[in-house]
């Protein structure tokens, strides 16, 4: 896929965070606020709108042109949250340079996140193809990003037993932001924001992640985690699978390690927004 940038937004009544967040019914209002959820997802490295393997501008992808729209739509939006989806590391030969040619040296910001960490990126959620390159690359790459990324549904192959297991990466995260309603006057909320990838990067990346990881279905992991999420305050729960939408029945059986699982996703008591790619 080429880059994708998709928004969505959400009316939010201050009136039921405020009473999520612990205070009498006196003390609430009805006021609302509109909050927009932008996302980019499978850059793919296509940081310029430039054809590698061409060798010649273009103008049918790249974050530089995708950064203009961002910008538009943020300035449409009082309020609004970036994420990206995954896919971002491998793609192109200069993704390829970066982890294979020329590694990254120690302290190094990947080309990927100078950009991207000037943008403002609220979170990030991993691939499959962030796992192409190996675990060691991937680390060394994502904690140069000035953003969380998250990933609930890996974890260290550990050899312990189930749900002992110990997560390969941030399963989620608390954002705690402040939000203008209509009228100006400002609200905070607390974001909770959870990924996914498909579990099939075991058989995609045997290679370099079977023996050091495990991949778990994610609708189960996410019954688990949701209400985790909620429990230690979030208002607002958005779920970012790098995943997509199939019909078949399959897909909302327990376990079933769906490639596809937003459907099963859309079931799980608790999440408010899945964007996903």
């Amino acid at each position: 896929m080429k880059t994708a940038l998709k928004f969505a937004a959400l009316a939010l009544s201050t009136t039921q965070i405020f009473t999520l967040a612990g205070f009498t019914a006196s003390t609430a209002f009805a006021a609302e606020f509109k909050l927009r959820l932008l996302e980019t997802t499978d850059l793919h490295m296509n940081l310029m709108s430039y054809d590698y393997y061409q060798d010649k501008a273009t103008d049918q992808y790249g974050l530089s042109r995708a950064a203009t729209l961002i910008k538009a739509a943020r300035a449409e939006a009082a309020n609004s949250l970036l994420f990206d989806n995954g896919d971002l590391l491998q793609g192109n030969p200069l993704g390829d340079y970066v982890a294979k040619v020329k590694p990254l040296k120690a302290g190094e910001v990947h080309p990927a996140y100078k950009v991207m960490n000037q943008m403002g990126y609220d979170a990030a959620n991993l691939g499959n193809h962030e796992f192409n390159y190996g675990l060691p690359f991937l680390r060394q790459a994502i904690a140069t990003a000035n953003f969380p990324y998250v990933n609930a549904n890996v974890f260290l192959d550990e050899k312990k037993p189930a749900g002992q297991e110990t997560h390969a990466f941030t399963p989620y995260v608390m954002l705690e932001r402040q939000f203008a309603d209509a009228q100006g006057t400002r609200h905070s909320l607390k974001i909770g924001v959870i990924g996914f990838v498909p579990p099939q990067i075991m058989q995609w990346d045997k290679a370099a992640l079977e023996g050091r990881v495990i991949a778990k279905d994610m609708v189960e992991v996410a019954k688990k985690y949701v209400p985790e999420m909620r429990a230690k305050g979030a208002q607002l729960v958005v779920a970012i699978p790098h995943s997509g939408i199939e019909k078949a029945a399959q897909i909302v059986v327990p376990g079933a390690m769906a490639e596809n699982g937003v459907s099963g996703l859309a079931d799980v008591p608790g999440i408010d927004a899945i964007l996903f790619g």
